[in-house]
């Protein structure tokens, strides 16, 4: 039986260049906790937290009045 993990690799071109993040301990642990749970790396809930921020950050700017 083949084992499947779900823990899978960003597609080829996705990341232009790796980031540096600086997280408090407390928020190391919180982040490694969530990202266990799903069974995916560090890297890839942290690019999961980052773009769903984008998103949200857009939509935002998007609904703001232009003055």
């Amino acid at each position: 039986m083949k084992n499947i993990s779900k823990t899978g690799r960003t597609a080829k071109g996705v990341t232009s260049q790796p980031l540096g993040v600086r997280l408090a301990p407390d928020e190391v642990v919180e982040v490694e906790g969530f990202a266990a749970a799903q069974q995916r790396s560090r890297a890839w809930f942290l690019r999961f937290l980052i773009l769903r921020g984008l998103a949200d950050y857009k939509r935002e700017l998007a609904s703001k009045p232009i003055h």
